[in-house]
């Protein structure tokens, strides 16, 4: 179902959304187009297929996009499988490095120059993993942290070219990503306890954020890392006193 809500000032905008066909990044397409922008979605499993870890791939979308582009909405990202730090196999590390991290710098990096010409916004994807650790999740906490960081270089690199660049760090949120887990009662009974708001997550709320960052309204805001989590980060919701 689209998004129903408009954000302003974003009426005749140019977007990029990386891995917008599922998820987050699906309801930040639906909330742009809804407050009027143009959206270019990119994904491997998109016609035509982006790879944000083929810098090739990236230059081709860039050609379609044209010479503007005023907001780059980072959100591919992968999960890879849960162990414990001594069982993380150096392929796993890797990829999740290569997707989550470079995709995310590769896809700053091609969409550079239209974003400075617009002084425009970019918001990229970590995860609340990247302010608390989750156990059995070092390699994912790793890339997501690396993308918070990342964000803050942007945000001064390029803030002489009225370029912000902010990060938002997503809760436990239901998406086909997190299928897996969400099927399992036991955990889902933990996560909503866990959470002050007691609940997960739905994508659109997320998204809520996202777009905020990205448009005027947001203006003043660069270098931030914005946890929509529930609470998670905030504190322990559940302890006696």
């Amino acid at each position: 179902m689209a998004d129903t809500r408009v954000v302003p000032g974003l009426a005749g905008k140019t977007a990029v959304v990386t891995g917008g066909m599922s998820g987050i990044g699906r309801a930040c397409v639906e909330l742009l187009q809804a407050s009027g922008a143009t959206v270019h979605v990119a994904d491997r499993d998109g016609s035509p297929s982006v790879d944000v870890t083929d810098r090739a791939s990236l230059d081709a979308l860039a050609a379609r996009v044209g010479p503007t582009l005023d907001v780059l909405v980072n959100a591919a990202g992968i999960l890879p499988p849960n162990t414990t730090i001594d069982g993380i196999t150096k392929e796993d590390a890797r990829r999740a490095y290569e997707v989550n991290v470079l995709g995310t710098l590769q896809a700053c990096q091609v969409f550079g120059d239209r974003l400075k010409a617009a002084q425009g916004a970019i918001v990229n994807i970590a995860s609340q993993a990247a302010l608390v650790s989750l156990p059995a999740q070092g390699a994912y906490t790793a890339t997501k942290g690396a993308v918070a960081a990342l964000t803050r270089s942007i945000a001064i690199d390029w803030a002489e070219f009225g370029v912000r660049a902010n990060s938002v760090c997503p809760g436990f949120t239901i998406t086909a990503m997190t299928e897996p887990f969400l099927e399992n009662e036991v955990f889902v009974t933990a996560a909503k306890r866990r959470a002050p708001l007691n609940r997960l997550l739905d994508a659109s709320e997320v998204a809520g954020a996202i777009v905020f960052l990205a448009s005027p309204l947001a203006s003043g805001v660069t270098g931030v890392t914005l946890p929509v989590d529930a609470g998670w980060t905030a504190g322990e919701p559940a302890l006696p006193w």
